[in-house]
Order: structure tokens, then C-alpha cells, then sequence
């Protein structure tokens, strides 16, 4: 039995970027895997570059028409094959010793069916504020976006199937927090406090083109979780959650329903997390009221976010 599926999407990448991305998988440290490569209706010259690798490692895989990307990882989790699926966005990069730290890890800790790593952006290798406590990540992972890097993330497939889980279909450009969130309520979450993994910042990648609905999607997972896992009036805070997907405005009475909730969220939560996150959770937290329209009983939109 193949131990380690690495899955990769790939649409339209750059030649260069693609084989940086394939060659820093054939190049692990930890040799038995199979590499399933999935072009979703590519314009470009991507399937000339995946083809032109003779490893009998990599399995090819391509959609007649293109599918979109949460339609594809999900054709891609049934294609695995391994105990682990190991994700990799096409113009990401992993260092050489990436499976190997996971997966033994993984073969340690029974208990975590999802694993991430520290990572860094480039070109620029810049570091990001990074989750190191076990706790930290317990709490975090369904509020905060950003914690868990996909391109970092290994995945125990046995959870994914006990569980019928699959990336949301519904959450387009936030799909891994989604999954993330989800993978957080049926079993225990890690992150390996080491630079496994290299993020490719680009002004013309899905996440930039994408930026506002990434971020309002992401606000709507992350407030679906509070509203789920802390006591309040959830049929209220659930009808405020649709009036903000669908752009209407809410009440002076329903902000304030919200804001009470956040503030109680932040109360419980802010002194039980490591700095420099926990300054990041309230930031992030506090933020979301400045997305929320309220109609002042006048035909006027004001924000109270004060």
C-alpha cells in the first residue's frame, strides 16, 4: 500500500513556476508516494511540462473542460490512493524533507488527522505570524483564517472517508478554511513548527483576483463557526449570517446582537492564546463589524463599528 498521495491541481500555471512545483516533490527525501497530477483544462503549455517528467511515480490525470478548482480536488481525494494526501498548490514549492517530517509524524500521533507546517512567502521570504502552541491551534483553526497553510497540509484520508468529507462546493476561494473547520470537529489538528513549505506571493494568482469574495467567504466560515460553537440566539445570528451573504442590510438591533456575541467570543477566547496571535484574533475579530451594513430606520447605511 502507497503510504503518501500527493495531490496537485494545476490550471494554467507557468511552465517555470509548475516545474519548480513538481520537481520539489519528485525530489523528496521520502520516496514512496504516488503523485497525482490533475490538469483542469489547462490553455497553456502545463501538459507538455507534466509530460515531459518519466516518473513512474506521477499520475496524470486530465478534465476535458475545465472544472474549477474545488470540483477538482474533490475529483483528486477519490483518486488517492495513500494514507495521507499530501496537497500542493502548482506554483507553491516544498523543501525535500517535507513528507518525510510529516508522515512521521503522522505515523506517531494517531489522534491527528490534519497536518500543517510552517511556511514562508516568496519571492520576498517573507515569514508570517505562525501557530506554534498544540492549544493555540485547537482553538484557532475554525475562527482564524490563515493558520493552516494548504499547500502545507497533510491530510489522514481514513478521517476524510469515515467522515464523508469533501471541500465545500459552497465555499469557492476559501475552500481549505472550510475543510479545515470541518476537519477540526472529528479529530485533533497540528502544525509541524518547522519551514516546510513556500507560498508564491503573485498580483495575478486566484487569491488576488479573487480578494474580495476570498475575504467576505472567509468572514461567513469564520462566523458560522462562533455562532455554532458559543450560546447565543442562533436562529437571530443565523438570519444576519444570510442577510450579509446575500448584501442586505440588518438592524440597528441585529448589529448589536452580533457585536455582543463577538465581544463575548473575544472574552472567552483572547487570554487563552499565545501573542503575537491573540492580537491577530481580536484584529481579525473586531474587523468583521466594519463589513456589516445597518440601516438606520431612515433609508440611510451606517456602519457602527466603533
Amino acid at each position: 500500500m502507497i503510504l503518501i498521495s500527493v495531490l496537485m491541481p494545476v490550471y494554467n500555471t507557468k511552465s517555470s513556476e509548475l516545474q519548480a512545483a513538481i520537481e520539489s516533490i519528485l525530489e523528496q527525501s521520502y520516496r514512496d508516494f504516488e503523485f497525482i497530477i490533475i490538469n483542469d483544462g489547462s490553455t497553456n503549455d502545463a501538459e507538455d511540462v507534466i509530460l515531459s517528467y518519466k516518473d513512474e511515480r506521477i499520475k496524470y490525470f486530465k478534465n476535458d473542460q475545465n472544472l474549477k478548482l474545488i470540483a477538482t480536488l474533490n475529483k483528486g481525494l477519490d483518486l488517492c490512493s495513500g494514507k495521507y494526501i499530501a496537497r500542493l498548490d502548482a506554483d507553491d514549492y516544498s523543501v525535500p524533507e517535507r513528507l518525510e517530517r510529516q508522515v512521521r509524524y503522522m505515523e506517531s500521533h494517531l489522534n491527528v488527522g490534519l497536518l500543517g507546517t510552517f511556511f514562508e512567502y516568496f519571492p520576498n521570504n517573507e515569514k508570517p505570524v505562525q501557530l506554534e502552541s498544540f492549544d493555540d491551534i485547537k482553538l484557532c483553526i475554525r475562527y482564524l483564517p490563515g493558520c493552516l497553510l494548504h499547500s502545507s497540509a497533510m491530510i489522514r484520508k481514513s478521517v476524510l472517508k469515515d467522515n464523508n468529507l469533501y471541500y465545500n462546493t459552497g465555499c469557492v476561494h476559501a475552500e481549505d478554511f472550510k475543510m479545515w473547520s470541518d476537519l477540526s470537529r472529528v479529530c485533533d489538528v497540528d502544525i509541524l513548527p518547522e519551514v516546510l513549505t513556500f507560498y508564491r506571493m503573485s498580483d495575478n494568482g486566484i487569491c488576488a483576483n479573487n480578494k474580495v469574495w476570498q475575504n467576505k467567504m472567509l468572514r461567513v466560515i469564520a462566523l458560522e463557526n462562533i455562532i455554532r460553537d458559543f450560546e447565543c440566539d442562533k436562529q437571530l445570528l443565523y438570519s444576519i449570517l444570510v442577510k450579509y451573504i446575500k448584501g442586505l442590510l440588518i438592524s440597528k438591533e441585529e448589529f448589536f446582537a452580533l457585536k455582543t456575541l463577538l465581544e463575548k467570543f473575544l472574552n472567552l477566547l483572547y487570554p487563552k492564546i499565545s501573542a503575537p496571535f491573540n492580537d491577530y484574533l481580536l484584529k481579525y475579530i473586531t474587523s468583521m463589524l466594519r463589513h456589516f451594513k445597518i440601516d438606520d430606520g431612515e433609508n440611510k447605511i451606517i456602519w457602527m463599528n466603533r
